[in-house]
Parts: C-alpha cells; sequence; structure tokens
C-alpha cells in the first residue's frame, strides 16, 4: 500500500513536471500578441480584436489530382493557440485550426481537454508538410513534437491524413504559406 502511493505520488509528481515544461516552452517558444503589435507585424499574424472570435479563411489540400477546401479557424495568438481546440466535442470534415507561430521553431502539442481525436499537419512556413501524427488520443496529457522546426500546425478531424492519403512533402495551399 506504501509502495502504491508513492508511485501515485511519484507518477503525479512527474505529470506536473511535464505539463509545466510545456507551458515553459509555449510562453518561450510562441511571440506574443502584444510582441507582434508592438513590431508592426502584419494583420495576418494577429488575432481579430476580440479574441474569442472565430475567424475561418479558406485553406487547399491537393489529394489524388484535386483540390479539397477545407475552412480553418485561425489561432494566431498566444490565447486561442493556448485553448486550441480544447473542450469541443465535434469537428465537421472539411473544418480545423490552424495555428500561426510566426516563425519556424521547435512546437509541441498536447491534447488535454481536448475531446475530440485530430490529425495533426506539422507544416513549414511555405506549406508543405513537415511531420505527420495521425489519430491523437482524446484528453492525453502527452507532448506531441514537431519533429524540428515548423511555423504552423492543421488539426483536422482524425480521418483526414488517410482519407485525403497526405503525406510528408504535400504541399497545402493557404494565404499564410510563403512561397520558395
Amino acid at each position: 500500500m506504501v509502495a502504491r502511493k508513492k508511485n501515485s505520488i511519484a507518477s503525479k509528481a512527474s505529470n506536473l513536471a511535464l505539463y509545466g515544461i510545456a507551458i515553459l516552452i509555449s510562453l518561450l517558444m510562441a511571440p506574443s500578441w502584444a510582441q507582434d503589435q508592438a513590431s508592426g507585424q502584419s494583420a495576418t499574424t494577429t488575432a481579430p480584436k476580440a479574441a474569442q472570435e472565430k475567424y475561418f479563411t479558406p485553406l487547399i489540400i491537393p489529394s489524388e489530382g484535386k483540390d479539397v477546401s477545407f475552412r480553418v479557424e485561425l489561432a494566431a495568438n498566444d490565447e486561442m493557440r493556448a485553448k486550441g481546440l480544447m473542450f469541443r466535442t465535434k469537428l465537421p470534415d472539411g473544418e480545423g485550426m490552424l495555428f500561426d507561430f510566426g516563425k519556424p521553431r521547435p512546437v509541441y502539442m498536447w491534447m488535454e481537454n481536448t475531446y475530440i481525436s485530430l490529425d495533426m499537419l506539422f507544416l513549414n512556413p511555405d506549406g508543405t508538410i513537415h511531420h505527420i501524427v495521425k489519430s491523437t488520443t482524446p484528453l492525453s496529457k502527452s507532448l506531441i513534437g514537431s519533429g524540428g522546426p515548423v511555423q504552423f500546425v492543421l488539426e483536422v478531424k482524425a480521418g483526414t491524413v488517410e482519407r485525403l492519403k497526405l503525406k510528408k512533402g504535400d504541399q497545402l495551399q493557404h494565404q499564410l504559406f510563403t512561397s520558395n
């Protein structure tokens, strides 16, 4: 019984340490909305004035010789990136959330308080897929890494990657992506 309690306490302490690291990484790595405003960065990397307001833009995913249109909600400031798709119980086909981190950097995501399974596409500045994580585990506290520096993360309903046969190197189209 005592060994079980010690293991439980150690496990909780380990989880708290991971959360602290994830929060610290997010705060250190993500540009703040205020810094974007002060530096005069383009409005395309900042959110609408009402941070809670949903703002959708079109995104095109090439699939087997045809383009598939998506509506993506932009998460372009710290508050929106931190909340992401948390607490939502559904995500329609053809919709998603596009996280803009301002410049390429290692990115870590998690599924805490996210009730739906997602496919995560980690994207280079030009919209090419750098790394894919399929069918994430809802409510998981595990960190999901980008596998290197990326500027964007696209979250879509689990199964989208398989359905559209997406792979590393495929290029998506969106107004925020730079061309080579």
